[in-house]
């Protein structure tokens, strides 16, 4: 359930999740209501307000942690998508030495990218992309590569440099197919998400006497806090949502027919 907030629609995203977290406030003031009704109210407060900074420091804290690495895999992803489109856009200006073999080569990248678009993109925005399945058209042009008539210096450079630009073209498609698979672990966002539901009773209980003036502060703490976990959330899938990274780069360096 929880892997699936990275990949849901920003919408759907937004409504589930401020949905729990005024859910959870409209529980804890239901709570506090019941607790006054019975005759009980002096057992949760009001509490002094300083418990709230600690409170409220937890949760900001927890949040920095996990942004800090939802943030360091997407700009990994962004990387690694950018270094491949370099190196794909390497193997097309090299291939220039060698024109015999520049035709073959470049249909490859252009079928190879435009498979990258339409079945491996899609298969990262799932999460079921997997390195098991070499690219078949990078292959192609590594064996193409590999094999190429070298009888100057000059070629000779060139086929060294398009040995180094297919292995990294290789090497950065890897690296993003293993991080469209990133997520938020689910037990650290479950403890956020149950610090969140703390800090909420822990502002009822301060205005403990005064239920409207606590349903108002959970009120506009719960909207910071879902807003928080929705941004939180949004981001946690590098390929996927609403600030999926595009394929762009790839289609730019696309040879043309």
């Amino acid at each position: 359930m929880i892997a699936w907030l990275g990949h849901a629609p920003l919408p759907l995203l937004t409504a589930a999740v401020f949905l729990a977290v005024y859910l959870a406030a409209a529980v804890v003031i239901a709570v506090l209501v019941l607790v006054r009704r019975w005759g009980h109210g002096d057992v949760v407060g009001p509490l002094s307000p300083g418990l709230l900074a600690p409170m409220g420091l937890i949760f900001g804290l927890l949040v920095g942690f996990l942004v800090a690495d939802v943030w360091s895999d997407r700009d990994d992803a962004a990387a690694a998508v950018s270094q491949e489109a370099s190196a794909l856009r390497d193997i097309d200006l090299l291939m220039g030495t060698f024109p015999a073999q520049q035709p073959e080569v470049r249909a490859l990248l252009r079928d190879q990218i435009e498979q990258y678009v339409a079945v491996e993109w899609p298969q990262m925005a799932d999460g079921r992309a997997t390195i098991s399945v070499a690219p078949a058209g990078l292959v192609q042009v590594q064996d193409v590569v590999l094999s190429l008539p070298v009888r100057a210096e000059g070629e000779r450079v060139a086929e060294g440099r398009l040995v180094d630009a297919v292995d990294a073209a290789l090497e950065a498609r890897r690296t993003r197919l293993v991080l469209s698979g990133s997520a938020i672990d689910p037990l650290r966002l479950t403890a956020l998400f149950l610090v969140a539901v703390t800090t909420l009773a822990a502002t009822a209980c301060v205005h403990a006497d005064r239920v409207r003036r606590a349903a108002v502060s959970l009120a506009l703490l719960g909207t910071a806090m879902a807003l928080a976990l929705t941004l939180l959330c949004a981001q946690a899938a590098p390929f996927a949502g609403y600030f999926a990274i595009d394929p762009d780069l790839l289609l730019q360096v696309r040879p043309a027919p």
